[in-house]
């Protein structure tokens, strides 16, 4: 594809941005991917700034970042939660059915270790002149492995699928109110159009691993994964038990090779152990029963750091623990005061070094933060804990003598010990706490209108890393988000959002986000006391394990170095 004049211009204003000293160049290579523009435009716009990355920083460790040669062939075992729900792409929504979905089906897009947008299984992609239709080339070659050739009536079928209301796919917190039924056209065998309800300046992230029920099924797909376990990617599942474990061996037709033009994956086995207790999972690790955690949860994981055997990789994220007011429900209702409060109370710097021992970046219940999407404007108030403001503001909301508020949360990762620090952190202001501590089956269980996580008056959810403010903002801030656990429901956020979604000028959209993160903080639907970092653990001969923590975890050029 060569670049049309909205690309054109949009380059034009990144190399403004970077030359004004608005952006970084890693920023600006970022930006430039979710556009689409080519090599050749990037390398351009490039020279055209001049001077060197001015921030970019380094990389995850990667196979290619250790410069190592692949071991080919071996055995690697890895340990993941067991799903909640049963293994099926369009309808997983936790990790451990995401990161096992994802070893054996691919997506357009993937996210490299700074959610910069990499090409897989589309080659390339073009906004029209407005963003409101994106036209994607697909890479040839590609087959599942049930045999069929990966075409465009295979993305569109995809995408259909996925946006049928009643679906029940979770690609729906992403994509309702912007891409419909029927608006995936397959123009040609190769190339797919998408006809959008309305302009959407970061699309290609919605069709991305940060989207992650937007891998690409055949058009022939009926479900019962475990039992037609069809896909593009580089593994054949070989045996699977529920909640238990998973088997795979490498896929001796995948499409993928390496820069130097090796086959893909090296590894000719990945087994899945899947237990819930992190317990039991880092005792696993450390006995050597384990070569990889995907996800490691800092509390009660500090000796792997210590542990000569292992390493503990540390990736930047904008992984949140989102404390929702339900605002249909007393005493949140029409309370804007009643809600801030607890937000004056909390100690956040406290937060962050009980839980994460100080590595996460702070957050300040806005979703522009500058420190964890760059280009953010400056957040309107750090909200430095304050019981003298937040006792006032218990007055303002009717509550001068305190009251005793309900906190629904899950026994899962860090929201235990997260509950008990907002307890302890609220009391001195006359916010009394009390914990309701569910199961995390319990916790997700039910269909929306039910399950706890949307509907418990206050509750602690967790959300893996996204890579813009707005995938989070559509996800759970408008009026139609299908994962509202506060049921926010403010018009002027909602058409300021539509209008920063619509627009590519980088200066016009940092003047639109400091509206929205002024409207989001101000009326404080979400506490986000911090963005937290992934951790991710494994064996130090483990090489090659791709994508920016948590949930991404390629295992496709992971190799295990010879002992």
């Amino acid at each position: 594809m060569s670049e049309n004049k909205y690309q054109k211009d949009c380059a034009d204003d990144l190399v403004e941005q970077v030359r004004n000293g608005r952006m970084t160049r890693r920023q600006m290579l970022v930006r430039a991917s979710v556009l689409g523009l080519s090599v050749t435009a990037v390398g351009s716009m490039l020279a055209a700034c001049g001077g060197d990355d001015g921030g970019g920083g380094a990389a995850s460790p990667t196979a290619s970042a250790t410069g190592m040669e692949p071991v080919l062939g071996g055995t690697l075992r890895v340990q993941i939660p067991p799903s909640i729900t049963e293994i099926d792409p369009v309808t997983i929504y936790d990790q451990g059915g995401i990161v096992l979905i994802s070893q054996f089906c691919e997506y357009l897009i993937d996210l490299d270790d700074k959610n910069g947008l990499v090409p897989k299984l589309a080659e390339s992609w073009e906004p029209n002149e407005d963003a409101s239709v994106w036209t994607f080339k697909l890479r040839q070659g590609v087959k599942f492995n049930d045999g069929s050739p990966f075409e465009a009536e295979d993305v569109a079928a995809t995408m259909d699928r996925l946006v049928a209301p009643d679906s029940g796919s979770a690609a729906l917190a992403a994509l309702e109110g912007i891409l419909s039924q029927g608006g995936t056209e397959a123009t040609d065998a190769s190339t797919v159009t998408f006809n959008l309800e309305k302009p959407f300046a970061d699309f290609p992230f919605m069709v991305s691993a940060s989207s992650y029920n937007t891998v690409m099924l055949p058009r022939t797909y009926e479900g019962d994964w475990p039992n037609n376990p069809v896909g593009t990617g580089p593994w054949l599942l070989r045996d699977y038990v529920t909640k238990q474990k998973a088997s795979a061996v490498k896929n001796p037709d995948y499409w993928g090779k390496d820069a130097q033009g090796r086959q893909l994956p090296y590894l000719d086995q990945v087994d899945w152990v899947m237990i819930q207790d992190e317990a039991a999972a880092n005792l696993q690790l450390q006995s050597g029963e384990i070569d990889l955690q995907p996800q490691t949860i800092f509390q009660g994981a500090q000796a792997l750091f210590s542990d000569p055997n292992l390493r503990v990789d540390i990736y930047p994220s904008s992984g949140i623990r989102c404390v929702s007011f339900n605002m249909n429900v007393e005493p949140w209702k029409d309370n804007k005061a009643l809600r801030q409060a607890v937000a004056y109370c909390l100690d956040r710097d406290a937060i962050n070094t009980a839980l994460y021992d100080g590595r996460s970046y702070l957050g300040y219940d806005t979703f522009w933060e500058p420190t964890v999407f760059p280009g953010s404007p400056d957040v309107p108030e750090t909200r430095a804990q304050d019981y003298d403001k937040a006792k006032q503001l218990l007055a303002d909301a009717g509550y001068p003598d305190g009251l005793e508020i309900q906190l629904t949360f899950s026994k899962y990762l860090e929201n235990p010990q997260y509950a008990q620090l907002i307890k302890a952190q609220c009391e001195p202001a006359g916010i009394k706490v009390k914990l309701d501590q569910m199961s995390y089956d319990a916790f997700y269980a039910g269909d929306s209108d039910v399950t706890p996580w949307l509907n418990a008056p206050m509750t602690i959810v967790e959300w893996g890393s996204r890579p813009t403010p707005g995938v989070f903002a559509q996800a759970m801030l408008l009026p139609t988000s299908a994962w509202s656990s506060s049921h926010w429901k403010n018009d002027e956020f909602a058409s300021t959002f539509d209008e920063y979604m619509s627009t590519p000028e980088e200066g016009a959209r940092k003047e639109l986000a400091t509206t929205l993160s002024g409207t989001q903080q101000d009326d404080t639907p979400v506490l986000l006391a911090f963005y937290i970092t992934q951790l991710r653990t494994q064996k130090k001969t483990v090489q090659g394990v791709r994508g920016p923590g948590s949930f991404y975890c390629d295992l496709g050029q992971a190799f295990m170095e010879k002992a």
